[in-house]
């Protein structure tokens, strides 16, 4: 009997872990991704000097990828009017398609001033010193003061890079809620502690100290979570002055096309707890923070180019899946007739943005790929010829990039690196990770 075939759109945590459990329950599946090299958030998304880290989730995907019936094409966009749409996946005979390639447009926040030249997302910055083309080769230039918006561990990461590029006098990250809601780790914030302006940290504690004994929170235990972060710290690499604002929304970005941002304004933020809820207020207060640079480090929205129904920064999920997971849902729904998608499924970031690391989104890929399984197995149609399917595919007229020629691009970076003697070295162009591999 001929096994399953099935397509997987996007190859980063969630779509390796997918193709993973799919092949080793006898289904051949063909993996697509944007990206020349796998790996998604765990290539592009951990901070460059995580070396340990990164080498050892390349070894894990690489194995994951040696699978036979693993299929890997890289290189290919898949989406209205790119290299293959879903609609033609689903034409070549592909008897099921998840769709993991994460949350790859940037979210907005509809504020006035935002596209000001030095407003910046932070997935730009991060893909930047992590090399991810194209914004590997755009400037992205960075003034003295610098306001972040958001306190999660991307905010840590973003003023971790800033202190040690240098050049940077000050670092003021913007918090929408209160000091119990903030959302970066110890272990991130250890490498940014030393930089923490403890003086101005202690006065920012005693102006929010009030409404936190109001709502019935201890700010004893963020003063611990902060001390123990700088016990475990680094040592200081910049002179940069780290600073935290709490209970602030940007509602305005100030300045203009010619000098670019000048300033950030911010609305002041109350707190209320409804049904154990924690929900922002806003106030009549207003405060102005002088500023050169902005980085929104707000969380990513799906990309609505892929070809499948958006509300707001999510696809449409069903509340009424008929393969639920642990009682989460893997399918889509459309808005205007409110059935089910047949036969589409969604994973990982692509399931709900922004959401967990590399750990969270794999499991969430595992499981993803449990219900399109399931939905499979239901299924009488008619199997495409494997063999054939593949061929289909490599004459597109594109340079595509197979399995073994991932192992054939570590291999000519491992050499560059250890000739240079370095840590780590990654092709910043396509052209240059194409040539490497013989393609172009």
């Amino acid at each position: 009997m001929n096994p399953k075939v099935v397509a997987i759109v996007g190859a980063g945590p969630a779509g390796l872990f997918a193709a993973k459990t799919l092949a080793e329950k006898d289904v051949r599946v063909a993996l697509f991704n944007r990206d020349i090299r796998p790996g998604g958030l765990a290539e592009y998304g951990i901070y460059p000097e995580k070396h340990v880290l990164k080498n050892g989730l390349r070894r894990q995907f690489t194995s994951f990828l040696e699978h036979k019936n693993i299929a890997y094409f890289g290189n290919i966009e898949v989406g209205e009017g790119k290299d293959l749409s879903l609609p033609q996946l689903e034409n070549m005979g592909f008897q099921g398609i998840l769709v993991t390639a994460g949350a790859q447009k940037i979210k907005e926040l509809k504020v006035e001033g935002e596209s000001l030249p030095r407003v910046y997302h932070a997935w730009e910055i991060v893909s930047k010193y992590n090399n991810l083309p194209p914004y590997s080769q755009i400037e992205f230039p960075i003034g003295e003061k610098v306001v972040i918006v958001g306190v999660g561990n991307v905010m840590a990461d973003v003023a971790r890079y800033l202190i040690q590029k240098g050049g940077v006098k000050e670092i003021t990250a913007v918090a929408r809620r209160g000091p119990a809601e903030i959302k970066f780790h110890e272990t991130e914030f250890a490498h940014i502690a030393q930089n923490l302006d403890l003086s101005d940290f202690e006065a920012e504690m005693e102006r929010v100290t009030p409404l936190m004994l109001k709502l019935g929170q201890d700010p004893n235990e963020t003063w611990a979570f902060i001390e123990k972060a700088c016990e475990n710290c680094e040592e200081k690499t910049g002179d940069t002055n780290f600073r935290l604002r709490f209970l602030k929304s940007p509602v305005r970005f100030w300045g203009d096309e010619h000098r670019g941002l000048q300033g950030v304004e911010c609305i002041e933020n109350s707190l209320v707890e409804e049904n154990h809820v924690m929900k922002t207020i806003p106030t009549a207060l207003h405060t102005i923070f002088d500023a050169d640079t902005a980085i929104l480090a707000v969380g990513s929205s799906v990309d609505d180019g892929i070809g499948l129904p958006v509300s707001k920064d999510q696809f449409t999920i069903s509340p009424y899946p008929d393969y639920p997971q642990d009682g989460i849902s893997y399918e889509l729904m459309d808005p205007d007739s409110g059935a089910n998608i047949s036969g589409v499924f969604v994973a990982g970031w692509s399931r709900l943005a922004s959401y967990g690391l590399v750990g969270i989104s794999g499991k969430d890929g595992s499981r993803g790929a449990q219900a399109l399984f399931e939905f499979i197995q239901d299924g009488d149609g008619e199997k495409p010829d494997w063999e054939l399917l593949q061929s289909q595919i490599r004459n597109l007229k594109k340079e595509i990039v197979d399995k073994k020629m991932i192992g054939q691009l570590y291999k000519a970076e491992a050499e560059i690196a250890a000739k240079n003697g370095l840590a780590e070295y990654k092709f910043p162009t396509n052209q240059e990770m194409l040539t490497a591999i013989g393609l172009v």
